[in-house]
């Protein structure tokens, strides 16, 4: 679908592809929602502007800049849900002097949507201003996903306290690459954006790229809150492996317990020979009853003391139960 949108008062027109021959560029917006090949053909065409600049890329999250001399060309990607996948949407938008030309996909048309009202209803808008208007929008959108981040890594931190499982071990991780994917679309837009601030008057005017500054103003606190929640992910991570470690050591504990009891009923069942043995004695039945009493005494005793002392005979079963 073609629609021209008129940067002086804003009336928006559906076009064929007779009429957009027809069409005057100047101080025109044409936008492209899921054009055909035939209308990115006729729009080639008729703008004079490469083929290859007006087609969506086939790659997932491609970012980029190319200032000719006769027009710029910005790609730029619309996120969707981070929490839920990776995709992402690519929007192109070409412009010069006169005329801009957008190029995305349906599903994105709430955008440009917002876009339009925040043209001027009683001036021309230039090219450059509402190409500043859609990346501005799509950058102030990141803060949504910001908000859904900052819900999701709250939760996650609250599982891995409560309890630790390998579930939210994968979700952990999982996120962390979600993470480092944004924060890098993040870093090529803010490229972008510098680049469309230091272009030249070539590229834009003055008061074009002095809008820019907010924009990259808002991009570099995302970066600094998408590396904080990365952080914060690796903390989750390092809590997990500290509360398996006590789970560890809890178990190596009670099987210390078990063990202690096992050589108590051991000592009891072998004790005969063994004390014949420690006191070189050949028979049991000879030795001093008294002496047999103390030594086994003793073997059972010092160890008891031993443990009880470490307060290891009774470990913490409400925190074991609480890391499972």
């Amino acid at each position: 679908m073609i629609q021209a949108v008129n940067l002086g008062d804003n009336a928006e027109t559906t076009l064929t592809l007779p009429a957009l021959q027809a069409l005057s560029l100047p101080n025109h917006w044409v936008e492209l929602v899921d054009p055909t090949e035939q209308e990115l053909q006729a729009t080639a065409e008729k703008t004079g502007i490469p083929r290859h600049f007006l087609e969506l890329p086939q790659l997932d999250g491609e970012v980029g800049l190319r200032i000719e001399p006769d027009f710029a060309a910005v790609t730029f990607v619309i996120q969707q849900d981070i929490t839920v996948s990776r995709q992402v949407h690519p929007i192109i938008m070409v412009f010069n002097k006169s005329f801009l030309i957008s190029i995305s996909k349906k599903e994105d048309k709430s955008v440009l949507d917002v876009v339009k009202q925040r043209m001027s209803k009683i001036k021309i808008d230039p090219p450059s201003h509402v190409a500043y208007f859609i990346m501005d929008e799509i950058v102030s959108r990141h803060f949504i996903q910001l908000e859904r981040l900052e819900s999701l890594t709250a939760g996650i931190e609250e599982e891995v306290v409560e309890k630790t499982t390998q579930a939210t071990l994968k979700r952990i991780f999982r996120l962390k690459a979600e993470l480092i994917n944004f924060n890098k679309t993040l870093w090529y837009e803010r490229g972008v954006i510098f680049n469309l601030k230091t272009c030249g008057e070539t590229c834009m005017a003055a008061k074009a790229r002095e809008m820019f500054n907010t924009t990259h103003e808002d991009l570099t606190r995302q970066i600094d809150i998408v590396e904080t929640y990365r952080e914060i992910m690796s903390d989750a991570i390092n809590v997990h492996l500290s509360a398996v470690s006590n789970k560890i050591n809890l178990s190596i504990k009670s099987l210390t317990v078990v063990i202690f009891y096992l050589t108590i009923v051991t000592t009891l069942t072998s004790f005969p020979n063994t004390i014949a043995t420690f006191f070189g004695i050949s028979q049991f039945g000879t030795t001093d009853i008294i002496v047999i009493a103390v030594a086994l005494a003793l073997s059972i005793v010092l160890p008891f003391v031993w443990l009880w002392r470490k307060k290891w005979l009774k470990y913490n079963e409400a925190a074991l139960t609480k890391t499972e």
